[in-house]
């Protein structure tokens, strides 16, 4: 089968869940020999134009100075040339589009072949959470609003294209038509995963824990998230600050970047605790399995627009509980595992009491073997694979047409 994959940001490249998604589900389709080409951004210039990795070819299109919105329109145009070229490439080969984020629907707007849309979530609703971070003018206020609703009609147009719609939850599966209330073609299911090779309990993690500079009476809770306001990460400090007084071998780390740093700093040094609470930054890929496995416990303490939550079932695999509240589609992977480790959405006394209960109970929360066996027997990334082969029997066998 011949695929060409058209995606904005791809993992290693670039961070977030999205794109990580995007590179994990080309690879599968290589692992099983399938022809694969990726049409992606090349946001800092640094990488190639062009360049072959694990037999999937890569095609980059330069960033471009200006506005959002003139960035938007070089960047697709540059994308179209590639789309075309490539597909012109396959000649009488039947190709499967397969789009991940609506950033670049412009640049399939006249494909002469079915479009597989991988929805990873709301864009106007996500970009409408990550503005409230930053200080705004009136005037700034009604140009984000516009932008927002441009963002939702291109989404739409994006999915309307679509032959099929992949999700990546059940939430998002129900959610998907209240966003976007138009006929849409069919939207299937298939879950994310995780690399349990990389992604495990490694040996003597008291050693792990002390190169991260843990003493083995230290409690760590860690939170592997975007510094976004819809990640609720102001009240998981502000409950940590409740905790802390009671517990002083607690710790709280928070990694990432994002629009909500400086709040954050803020709010951590008026806290009598801040020394126990750090902002980590930027983790490389490479670090996060020795992280993960060096934390007690991780918490998604996210208030909405979560669509699966790859840094749960990588926390999981490594045998380190997650807590998590009940936004979006974190309950689907915690519920089956156990109730206990989920609390109510946007309470700082719910998130105070799972942590107190953590701390001092620990017995009530599964052991770290239960949770990298759940993960590892639940969660792959076969399904994404399984889907992009369908969806190319389906619209390329004849039996369907555009």
């Amino acid at each position: 089968m011949r695929f060409l994959c058209v995606s904005l940001g791809l993992h290693p490249d670039v961070v977030g869940g999205a794109w990580r998604v995007a590179a994990e589900q080309a690879a599968g389709l290589a692992r099983r020999g399938h022809s694969l080409e990726i049409i992606t951004g090349n946001p800092d210039g640094r990488r190639p134009a062009r360049e072959i990795r694990e037999g999937i070819t890569l095609h980059r299109f330069a960033a471009a100075p200006g506005s959002f919105y003139q960035k938007w329109r070089a960047q697709n145009r540059a994308a179209a040339a590639l789309v075309r070229e490539r597909l012109a490439a396959a000649g009488a080969d039947p190709v499967l589009v397969v789009q991940h984020h609506a950033f670049l629907e412009p640049a399939l707007a006249t494909v002469p072949a079915p479009i597989l849309h991988v929805f990873h979530g709301p864009w106007a609703e996500e970009f409408r959470f990550a503005r409230r971070a930053v200080p705004r003018s009136l005037p700034r206020r009604a140009l984000d609003a516009l932008a927002a609703r441009l963002m939702h009609r291109v989404e739409a147009r994006a999915l309307r294209r679509a032959q099929r719609i992949l999700v990546l939850s059940q939430h998002f599966h129900r959610q998907l038509h209240r966003w976007h209330p138009t006929r849409l073609p069919e939207v299937q299911i298939a879950p994310g995963g995780v690399d349990s090779q990389r992604f495990q309990p490694l040996p003597d993690r008291d050693a792990l824990r002390a190169r991260w500079g843990l003493t083995p009476r230290d409690k760590l809770f860690l939170a592997l998230r975007r510094l976004d306001p819809r990640m609720g990460l102001d009240l998981l400090i502000d409950a940590f600050a409740r905790l802390a007084p009671r517990h002083p071998h607690a710790q709280l780390w928070l990694t990432g970047t994002g629009a909500a740093e400086a709040s954050l700093r803020s709010r951590i040094a008026a806290t009598p605790f801040a020394a126990r609470i750090r902002l980590l930054g930027f983790i490389p890929d490479d670090d996060l399995p020795s992280l993960l496995n060096a934390a007690d416990a991780t918490i998604m303490p996210s208030l909405d627009l979560e669509g699966f939550g790859l840094a749960t079932v990588e926390a999981l695999a490594c045998g380190t509980p997650v807590l998590g509240s009940r936004a979006g589609a974190t309950p689907e992977i915690l519920e089956p595992l156990d109730p206990a480790l989920l609390f109510a959405t946007g309470s700082v006394d719910a998130l105070e009491q799972v942590g107190q209960n953590f701390l001092t109970t620990p017995e009530r929360f599964p052991s770290r073997e239960r949770c990298a066996s759940y993960a590892r027997e639940r969660y792959s990334w076969t399904a994404l694979v399984d889907a992009g082969e369908s969806a190319h029997t389906r619209f390329l066998s004849g039996k369907a047409t555009r």
